[in-house]
């Protein structure tokens, strides 16, 4: 089962998956609900995979919640730009209930002004949940010396006989990169929205439907960074 949604106004939802499933989300403008939240709970050997992708223009606090029971797995994949100065907040949290369940979440953000940007969220495997992995990634980077950033990832182990790691990553652009590319004849802007495209493209890719990530690249170029 595929879902996709294109800049809805509200975000928040509640669902057992039964299946394998996914969900896809373009945020190109404000929710109407200050707050939003996304709680999954995924039944035995099945598998979820959640994508948003967040251009939107305001202040954004959204969690998400994923229950896994024995065998089953979740991809979450989160892409976000703050532009100006806004308050974006996603919080994504994994609980592993069930033995051989895994899980994959990974974070990319861009704040390119006063904004205030912050990936959160915690792996948890209870005890009993044998064989089980996670991994969370999250990286933004600060274009601005005013921008507010967080990379706050967090494992929550209760079991020995488990794979956990994360990483996280947070700083300007590294000038190394951006002068070998400006000395291959781009310019400033164009080097850093080529390094930002290298950044967020995995994840808008995994949108999945053809036309939506051609119109997100198309949003994307035309972001002023």
């Amino acid at each position: 089962m595929a879902s996709l949604f294109v800049s809805p106004e509200t975000l928040s939802l509640e669902k057992e998956i039964k299946e394998d499933s996914s969900f896809s989300y373009f945020l190109s403008k404000p929710l109407s609900e200050k707050k939003s939240s996304l709680v999954f709970h995924v039944s035995q050997g099945k598998e979820l995979k959640l994508t948003l992708v967040d251009f939107s223009k305001g202040d954004l606090d959204i969690s998400f919640q994923v229950d896994l029971e024995e065998g089953s797995n979740a991809t979450l994949l989160v892409a976000s730009i703050d532009t100006a100065s806004y308050k974006k907040i996603f919080q994504a949290d994994v609980n592993h209930n069930g033995r051989g369940s895994e899980s994959l979440t990974k974070m990319a953000g861009i704040n390119s002004a006063k904004g205030e940007l912050r990936f959160l969220g915690s792996s948890y495997i209870k005890n009993g949940a044998h064989k089980s992995s996670t991994r969370q990634e999250a990286k933004i980077t600060n274009l601005s010396p005013d921008a507010i950033s967080e990379c706050s990832p967090a494992l929550l182990i209760k079991e020995y006989d488990v794979k956990a790691s994360h990483g996280a990553a947070l700083g300007a652009y590294n000038p190394e990169e951006l002068f070998y590319l400006m000395s291959r004849g781009l310019s400033l802007e164009e080097s850093k929205k080529l390094i930002t495209y290298g950044s967020l493209l995995p994840i808008i890719e995994s949108l999945g439907e053809e036309n939506l990530v051609k119109e997100v690249k198309d949003s994307l170029g035309g972001l002023a960074l």
